[in-house]
């Protein structure tokens, strides 16, 4: 069974833009206290609070990055943001089933383990891509 573990920031997930990388350390620590909460025996209202913070925040990063790397001209915007309609599509989904079956530990484990894969991966292989944007080209004046 999957037990939450607490994810510890790594430079390699380091875009290059602060802002970006601050943004991506909050939903990191905001899933950290998903885990925490799940660990911690918490219920559906806690549980239910803190996913609702997670989408929140997930949607208004996901628009401050597409920007970002628009204004870098990064070759992964496209990819970047259908990637993130995607995720939010998901999200509401498991949102949805959350609220409307009474927020089951089993479903918060569910959703935790999607999430942080999706997440970490997704920096990983999608938004590192902005790195060498803002590192080989002059950063865009604003």
């Amino acid at each position: 069974m999957y037990t939450p573990k607490p994810l510890a920031w790594d430079d390699a997930l380091n875009t290059g833009e602060n802002s970006i990388d601050n943004q991506h350390k909050y939903l990191v620590d905001t899933l950290n206290k998903l885990g925490a909460a799940i660990n911690e025996g918490h219920g559906k209202e806690e549980l239910g609070r803190i996913l609702g913070i997670l989408r929140f925040y997930a949607g208004w990063h996901f628009g401050k990055e597409e920007d970002c790397m628009e204004a870098y001209h990064c070759p992964a915007a496209g990819k970047n943001k259908k990637a993130h309609a995607v995720f939010i599509t998901k999200f509401d989904k498991y949102q949805t089933e959350f609220d409307q079956t009474g927020g089951s530990t089993e479903l918060a484990l569910n959703i935790h383990e999607e999430i942080t894969d999706w997440i970490v991966n997704h920096i990983l292989m999608v938004d590192g891509e902005l790195y060498p944007c803002i590192h080989h080209k002059q950063k865009p004046i604003k």
